[in-house]
Order: C-alpha cells, then sequence, then structure tokens
C-alpha cells in the first residue's frame, strides 16, 4: 500500500486501513449471516417466508437511510468522529438482536446493526481517498471489499458450525463483543486527520444538489440497484433457502456451497481494481463484464437451476461472486464524477442505491415465492425469480455501456490539503520533470528590462543594454 504525499507514515496509514476492513468484515459478517439461520428464525418464532424477508431487509433499508447523514458528516468533521459514531449504534443492535424475543425485537435489532454499520463502507473508502494516493484508489477500494468479504465467507459454513456449537443466539452475542473491541480500537487508530480540500464548504443542499443534478450519475445509480440488490438478496438470504428447498440440502452443505460466492467476490475485488488502475486504465470495461458475468449467472439459474452437479453449483456460485467484484467497480466511478471535497456524498449517494435495492428485492422475493406455485417454494417459484433476474440484468448491461468513462476524473485528480508539502504528481512527472528556465529568459529579452534605472517603471521597455543581449543569449542556448 501506498500512502499518500505527505502522510509518510506507512504504519500508520496501514493501521488506519486495517481497521475500517476489520469494521466492514462485521458488517458484511451482519449483512448475510441470516441466510445460514434463517430456518432456525423461521422454526422459533414460526414465521413465513415474506415475514422473514422483511426481518432481513430491515437491515438494508436504515443502511440506505444512513448513506447520505454519513456521506455529509464525512465531508464535514472527518472519518475518525463518523465511523465511530456509527459502530456505537451498531452494537447496540446486535445486542438488541442477539436477546429479542420476538420477531419485532428481532427486526428492531437489525434495523439499528444496519443503520450503524452503514457508516463503515464509505467511510473506509474516504480514509482510502485522504491516507493513499488516488493512484491506488480502485486497487485498494477493491482489496477493502476483498478483506471485508472475508465476513461473507465465516457467514456460511464456519457461522453455521458454530450456530450448531453455541446457538444463533450465542454467535451473535459473541459478534457483538468483537465488533464493540474494534470499534474502540478505530478511535485510537484513525489519529491524523484530513485537510481542506477533502473538506466541502458548501452548504448540504448545494453538495446533494451538484451529486444528484449530474446526468452521469443518474444512469450509473440504477446499476447497483439491480446487481448488488439481486446479488445480496441471493448470498445473503434465499441462496441457502433455494438450496435446501431445490436439492434438499441441510444447512451446513448449504453454507459450503454459498462459500464459493464470497470466495469469487474477495478475488475479483482487487483484482479488477488492479487492472483497472494498473493495465487498462480504464473503468468502464471492468464493471460491463462484471455485469455480464452476473447476467450469465441468472440466466443459467433460470435455466437449469434444477439440475445442476455440486460442481456446478460451485462454479456458478463462485462467478456470481467473482462478476459483482468486477461490477463493484462503479464505487469508484462514482467517486471520480466529482471533486474530492464531496467525494464522501458522492460514493454514499451510490452506496444508496446499493441498498436500495437490497431492502427491495430481498422482500420482494419473499414476496415472490409465497405467490408463485402456492408458496410451495418448488424450482419453478425460483425459477420465476430468476427470470425477473435476467430481464433487469440486461437492463443494467444496456446503462453500463452508457455510462461515463472516470478514469483520470475529478477523485483521481485530486489534489492534496494545502498543509501538505507536496501535491500529489503523475510518478514520472515528478521525477523525471525538469525546471525550463527559457520561457522566463526570453520574456526578459523581449520587454529589455533595464534593472538599473530604479526610477523607471519595472514594466517599461528601455535600450538594450548588455545585460538584455546576454539574457537574450541565454534563452536562445535554452
Amino acid at each position: 500500500m501506498e500512502p499518500v504525499e505527505g502522510h509518510s507514515n506507512k504504519h500508520a496509514a496501514a493501521a488506519v486501513f486495517s481497521v475500517m476492513s476489520v469494521l466492514y468484515f462485521f458488517s458484511i459478517l451482519h449483512r448475510v449471516g441470516i441466510a445460514v439461520i434463517s430456518f432456525d428464525i423461521m422454526a422459533e418464532f414460526e414465521t413465513d417466508a415474506s415475514l422473514l424477508g422483511l426481518m432481513s431487509s430491515a437491515y438494508f433499508f436504515p443502511y440506505a437511510a444512513a448513506q447520505l447523514p454519513v456521506g455529509i458528516l464525512l465531508d464535514r468533521v472527518g472519518v475518525r468522529k463518523t465511523v465511530v459514531s456509527m459502530a456505537a449504534v451498531a452494537c447496540i443492535g446486535s445486542l438488541a438482536f442477539s436477546t429479542g424475543s420476538s420477531l419485532l425485537a428481532l427486526s428492531v435489532g437489525r434495523a439499528l446493526v444496519g443503520f450503524g454499520v452503514g457508516g463503515f463502507y464509505i467511510s473506509a473508502l474516504k480514509a482510502i481517498a485522504i491516507w493513499f494516493s488516488p493512484r491506488r484508489f480502485a486497487t485498494l477500494a477493491g482489496l477493502l471489499t476483498s478483506l471485508g468479504n472475508v465476513g461473507g465467507i465465516v457467514a456460511t459454513s464456519p457461522l453455521a458450525l458454530l450456530t450448531l456449537w453455541i446457538g444463533w443466539r450465542g454467535t451473535f452475542l459473541a459478534i457483538t463483543g468483537l465488533m464493540a473491541a474494534f470499534a474502540a480500537s478505530a478511535w485510537f487508530a484513525i489519529s491524523k486527520e484530513e485537510g481542506d480540500s477533502f473538506r466541502s464548504g458548501s452548504s448540504v443542499r448545494a453538495d446533494l444538489r451538484e451529486v444528484f443534478a449530474k446526468r452521469d450519475f443518474l444512469v450509473l445509480a440504477l446499476i447497483p440497484f439491480f446487481v448488488y440488490g439481486f446479488f445480496i438478496s441471493f448470498q445473503g438470504l434465499w441462496g441457502g433457502p433455494f438450496l435446501m428447498d431445490v436439492y434438499g440440502m441441510d444447512k451446513s452443505a448449504a453454507g459450503l456451497f454459498l462459500m464459493f460466492i464470497a470466495f469469487g467476490f474477495t478475488i475479483a475485488g482487487p483484482t479488477g481494481g488492479l487492472v483497472s488502475d494498473r493495465f487498462l486504465g480504464r473503468r468502464k470495461p471492468v464493471m460491463v463484464s462484471g455485469i455480464a458475468i452476473g447476467l450469465a449467472f441468472w440466466s443459467t439459474l433460470a435455466l437449469l437451476g434444477d439440475s445442476m452437479g455440486g460442481i456446478f453449483i460451485a462454479t456458478a456460485f463462485f462467478l456470481l461472486g467473482f462478476g459483482f467484484g468486477f461490477a463493484n467497480i462503479y464505487m469508484t466511478i462514482s467517486k471520480e464524477l466529482f471533486d474530492s471535497r464531496i467525494s464522501g456524498t458522492a460514493m454514499a449517494s451510490i452506496n444508496l442505491f446499493n441498498f436500495m435495492g437490497a431492502g427491495f428485492f430481498q422482500y420482494f422475493m419473499g414476496f415472490l415465492l409465497d405467490s408463485l406455485e402456492s408458496g410451495a417454494r418448488t424450482f419453478p417459484a425460483y425459477q420465476g425469480v430468476f427470470f425477473m433476474c435476467v430481464v433487469f440484468m440486461i437492463l443494467s448491461l444496456v446503462l453500463g455501456i452508457l455510462s461515463k468513462e472516470t478514469f483520470g476524473g475529478y477523485g483521481a485528480r485530486a489534489e492534496p490539503p494545502p498543509s501538505r508539502k507536496d501535491t500529489v504528481q503523475p510518478a514520472a512527472a515528478s521525477r523525471d520533470k525538469k525546471p525550463s528556465w527559457a520561457p522566463f529568459l526570453r520574456l526578459l529579452s523581449k520587454h529589455n528590462f533595464d534593472w538599473q534605472d530604479s526610477s523607471q517603471h519595472p514594466f517599461a521597455p528601455a535600450k538594450p543594454d548588455v545585460a538584455a543581449a546576454s539574457m537574450s543569449a541565454l534563452a536562445k542556448s535554452s
């Protein structure tokens, strides 16, 4: 990891990145952990798929609601205060979820968790923008999602096995304690604050108008609504029941296959960023290829979803995660559409559409499963859900092709705060470019400045003299 010039302490920058990655890990763990305990909750509270989906989606709507306030806070009070405050809310919610005695209590707890962890991802991206060079943003953003998505891996088979040992309540109580410990460590790790170029000096209304009035942003915004909405609804809730209902798997086997989604995402995140930053020098091809892979996955499930072998399922699930890892570069695109002073608001705004889609489709998929095939949750019911995904993934692919290429845009050209001694320059320019005095000397020669006559205006022309002739010769030699 390469800290931005001016943040010379590599250890401090690495500490900031590490603690933000761990907090994001807990965000993902809470997000998708419901999938392996869904049958436990349905049995304990005697609920159906629609109510389970509504309870699970209680995480996503508050998460979405948190995005704009978080972005605004990041652009005004900084990363440290924002992320620690949101972490406190998340810990309270996690405790409430772990000890809830009704589905309503679980929903309230999950809503608080969603709102609190809603500050983790955007805070981490803002921290990367502040503490590291813009030339590394897509790579480090991908690495962040990769490290955070280890929570998606832990939330599959390992979490299922832990719940079999200490129960789902004991498991989430342990998660609460660990999250609280890392939230406290964040206060000490994030010690340096950003400079003025990463702070907005305009009103909240003006910043929001600048973001939502931009056509390129609006074209981009619908992509995460569908792409992420479908992805997380399957990984985080309905993928497990699909495998259990259609293939008759038990919880631990279903968790094992779901792990392949997380594997794909974990590999693709930093790979997509590295390909974009170092090799292609473009964002759109990475995003469009990721959407296309996702479209292939949903088409496969819609046509062959009840007749896949174990290797086929594992490969398809891996490609779902890998495709989204590439498509997720739309977060970098949203940053580069705008100036760095409102990068928090811009990224939070696009993340808002991520979780609007997640909250809506988690519930809507459950509604369709209850409505189709008399609520039997057979393959034809799931097939109707998958065909819906195919249609809107095609729309997302078209929008991706129409979106704007932003490599080298605002966010990639952001200058560091005035308090830093050096500006962030491209590597080649900062190493190789040498100053030339020729233009200045030609100017002096052209006007024949007479520096000896102090009574004369400094820029009034004078008669040629030896000094002017000497400077003219020097200019020509340059």
